[in-house]
């Protein structure tokens, strides 16, 4: 099974990282519940790096993503790319009140990556940023 998928930074491309994900994990006998948290999670982060880091049409051999899922009860969904080093652990979680009452469009999806998934690492490797989501299998 094919666990890898390097695409270019394109919001247009999140509809193939949502496909690779749940296909993925499908192939793995994951509940279906569970499924859809963790494309979630994983769409919000490379949706994410896409908006914050924009194509370089000037750099042609950077400006890809590249996801890659590794499973033995725990789940690793490997991130890389070439955009800025952003440590979502140090995101600060919005005020869900202040956001409702101003109407705010967004706000919440790294809020959520971080209820879903047990753990989340960043790190900075040159040229490469990498983000390693972990997610423990709770088996039955």
């Amino acid at each position: 099974m094919n666990n890898k998928i390097k695409i270019v930074r394109d919001p247009q491309n999140l509809k193939a990282v949502r496909d690779f994900v749940s296909t993925t994990l499908q192939g793995m006998s994951i509940p279906d519940p569970e499924i859809n948290m963790m494309v979630l999670a994983v769409d919000e982060v490379c949706a994410n790096r896409m908006l914050h880091n924009p194509l370089d049409p000037q750099d042609k051999n950077n400006n890809n993503i590249e996801l890659e899922i590794n499973n033995n009860n725990h789940l690793t969904f490997l991130i890389r790319d070439t955009g800025d080093l952003y440590d979502i652990n140090k995101h600060e979680e919005p005020d869900i009140h202040k956001l409702i009452a101003e109407k705010r469009k967004g706000g919440i999806g790294l809020m959520l990556v971080k209820k879903i998934m047990d753990s989340i690492e960043i790190s900075r490797s040159e040229p490469y940023t990498v983000l390693l989501l972990h997610k423990t299998l709770k088996l039955v």
